[in-house]
Formats: C-alpha cells, structure tokens, sequence
C-alpha cells in the first residue's frame, strides 16, 4: 500500500469535490481536515473483498463529512447567541435599572424633598456626580452632602415601603 503523504495528494481533489458537492462554504479548511481523517481510516479499515480503495474511501470521506455537518448544524440550532441586551446586562448589571432614573421618574421621586436633598438625588443620579464634586458645586462640606444623603435616603425609603 501507498504512504500516506502520496495518498493525500492523490485523494486532496477528491476530498475537495466532496466538499463542493455539499455546498460547504463555511469553515472549508475544517471539513477538509475531517475528510483527511476519514482518508486515514479508510486506509486503515479497507477490505480489498469490497472493491475498490478510491470507491470506499470516497463512501467512508462523505459519510464523515456529512457527520460533521449534522453535528454542527445540531450545534447552531442547541446554541443561540445571546442578545445584545443580555450581554450589556452580563457587563454591567445595574445597566437595567437605568431605566427607572430617568429624568421624569427622578423628578417623581424629589416630591417631599427638600432642596439639597433634591440637589444631591438629581446631581447623583442624572449626572453621576460623587459627594465631593457636589460638594465642590454648592460650596459646602462632604459631611453636609452625605447628610443630604442619608435623610434623602431615609425619606425614599418610607415612601416606597408600601402598607401591607
């Protein structure tokens, strides 16, 4: 019997003309190597009682391939990609509740506030503001915003516990 190195070049067309017959046009290189693999058995399982080498390698090349395509197919059709949504919830899972700090929902909260605790709800809030930076912009203590905070904090909690 032949090495395989001659083999393969002698099978490479064959292999290939498989893979048109198919209409593979995605991941050639893949299918190819598989058809490779299959030429490789072929070699090893060949029984001259059958017939011919090229007729039963051909079989054995096909039968491998089309395997490879039910397993991928089963793949693609088991697996879905996930949406864009979910994988900006994976990155960042406060993402969702972006949503309920919008302006007007905001603004719906700020009702029994008062003033600086307003202030420190929407600078925080609508444009990410830290203690300090809001400190900074009303002139005032970190100490006095973190106040603002806390009794803010305190208010909205009252005011979402609902009465059983």
């Amino acid at each position: 019997m032949k090495d395989f190195s001659a083999l393969t070049e002698e099978f490479t067309p064959m292999i290939h003309h498989i893979i048109r017959s198919l209409s593979i046009y995605k991941n050639k290189e893949e299918y190819f190597q598989v058809g490779l693999i299959a030429l490789w058995e072929s070699l090893g399982n060949f029984n001259e009682e059958y017939g011919q080498f090229s007729n039963y390698a051909y079989t054995v090349i096909k039968g491998k391939i089309l395997n490879e395509l039910k397993h991928h197919h089963k793949y693609e059709i088991r697996t879905e990609p996930f949406d864009t949504f979910l994988l900006e919830m994976i990155k960042d899972p406060f993402s969702m509740y972006e949503e309920a700090f919008a302006i007007d929902d905001i603004l719906t909260y700020t009702e029994g506030l008062t003033l600086n605790q307003q202030r420190w709800l929407l600078q925080t809030y609508l444009e990410n503001k830290t203690v300090t930076e809001i400190a900074e912009i009303y002139q005032v203590t970190a100490a006095a915003v973190k106040s603002w905070r806390k009794s803010a904090l305190n208010k909205l909690r009252k005011q979402l516990i609902f009465p059983l």
